[in-house]
């Protein structure tokens, strides 16, 4: 079977490639394990504002803390993308909850299953085809001999139709994979091509997450801090068991409930977590509405999306954000990006690695992201080293301060200033030890961002290897 442009993941990244390829007269399909209705997860998740408006949603205007708009849930379990609730400012609370800082909170809460449903229907609409219930197996490929990555050609994948047991061997000018942190594709590529090389554990976080019903029978559930009832609404404490503890408020009936851990960690399970949390808070009842449990990439991104045929995007190139783990905006990004790159390869008739190197420049140069997810993957093993006890103290002493909290959220690093550094010294000469943690983490950050924005802008088999290196 031969494609011009072939897919493997229906995901947001995948659904909006598709979508604009189609819509620029370019035949593709994507190939997807699930069914329509199993798309996506069963959960609400935090997704950038900023993504879904380039992704053409029509985005809800803000009343109060409800949003409105034609694509808002109007009642709980309605067909909408976004839930009713806003969260425009975001309580970040220190692992003891000795601190906190307010932060501008630049997502949305939004139906994963439900976005990645209208995605695909816009991708259909505008001429792409989904063929259901495939699997990825690997890529084909051809090999010059010379084990460098220009002497690698990926002309096709190999998918298993997962009712029949058949396997397809589908040829196409260009495959995109957009399968998740399975990586199925890239990872059947030869070693010395520097795609092929898998995740480690340390990557990952472990989350677990619940909406339950919500229904607090007094106002000191909502509002008193240190009740007993204490809901502590739209919050995050960052830095909790090696990652962070989440509510937030879908409506006036339901609350989501979550923890992420570093996946690798011993004794610690996200569900043991949150249990514990809603035992304290009678406000948030029995029954689980929705949610589930999940690995979450949290590592630094691929340092290469590409090959001569091939690209890769979302959550397969480690793109979420790594103090998060939200990906879901960044495949969005990726799946425009990588349309308007192979646009344009097409309209010359190329997929080669030149051409397709475009995409890693719009990643690491074009945008804050690569330098910025680079750096924060930087940050966030240091912070997994320190005890609840020692990130009290940051955020008591406001070394770990509005603005490097809210920034980090979001997914932006911004490398500190002088002034920064100078109060960062001040503030930490009682606890000197972790002043040098701190230090070491924000300049090795520093570092890695500087030199993210050095990226090689055109492909250079010798600046790429020495660019690497460096890294």
């Amino acid at each position: 079977m031969t494609y011009k442009a072939v897919i493997l993941g229906a995901g947001p990244g995948g659904a909006v490639l598709a979508r604009d390829l189609a819509q620029n007269g370019i035949d593709v399909t994507i190939f997807e394990q699930n069914t329509f209705k199993q798309l996506g997860h069963d959960w609400s998740d935090a997704v950038e504002v900023s993504a879904l408006k380039a992704a053409g949603l029509e985005m809800p205007t803000l009343k109060g803390l409800q949003w409105k708009g034609s694509l808002v849930k109007e009642m709980p379990g309605g067909s909408g993308v976004f839930e009713k609730h806003a969260v425009p400012r975001l309580r970040v609370y220190s692992p003891g909850k000795k601190s906190y800082k307010d932060i501008e909170f630049k997502m949305i809460t939004t139906d994963r299953r439900r976005l990645s449903q209208v995605l695909v229907e816009q991708a259909e609409a505008a001429g792409a085809e989904i063929k259901y219930r495939h699997r990825g197996k690997g890529l084909l490929f051809r090999e010059s001999g010379t084990e460098t990555l220009e002497g690698l050609e990926v002309y096709g994948l190999t998918v298993q139709n997962i009712e029949t047991g058949e396997e397809i061997k589908a040829e196409a000018d260009i495959v995109i994979e957009s399968s998740g942190f399975q990586s199925i594709l890239r990872k059947s590529l030869p070693a010395y091509s520097g795609l092929a090389d898998p995740f480690e554990p340390g990557d990952f976080a472990l989350v677990h997450r619940e909406v339950r019903p919500y229904r607090p029978e007094t106002e000191a559930e909502i509002i008193e801090p240190g009740s007993a009832a204490e809901i502590i609404p739209d919050h995050y404490r960052y830095g909790y068991n090696t990652g962070y503890q989440w509510t937030h408020i879908h409506n006036e009936e339901q609350i989501d409930v979550g923890a992420g851990v570093k996946s690798d960690l011993p004794g610690v399970d996200p569900k043991d977590i949150i249990e514990d949390f809603i035992a304290d808070h009678p406000a948030i009842k029995e029954g689980q509405i929705r949610g589930g449990r999940s690995l979450c990439i949290v590592g630094r991104p691929l340092t290469n999306f590409v090959a001569r045929g091939f690209i890769v995007i979302g959550d397969a190139a480690s793109t979420s954000v790594p103090t998060t783990g939200c990906g879901a905006g960044s495949a969005i990004y990726a799946g425009l990006w990588g349309a308007e790159v192979i646009i344009e390869a097409a309209a010359e008739e190329r997929n080669d690695l030149e051409k397709l190197w475009a995409i890693n420049r719009k990643f690491y140069l074009e945008s804050h992201r690569g330098p910025s997810f680079a750096a924060l993957s930087e940050l966030r093993i240091m912070l997994q080293t320190l005890t609840h006890e020692e990130l009290d103290f940051l955020y008591s002493q406001d070394l770990l301060d509005a603005v490097t909290l809210q920034n980090a959220v979001n997914g932006c690093f911004t490398p500190p200033g002088f002034a920064k550094k100078l109060k960062s010294l001040r503030g930490g000469l009682a606890r000197p030890s972790i002043l040098v943690k701190l230090n070491r983490a924000i300049t090795s950050a520093a570092r890695v961002y500087g030199h993210c924005r050095n990226y090689p802008p055109a492909w250079d088999a010798e600046a790429y290897r020495q660019w690497k290196a460096r890294l």
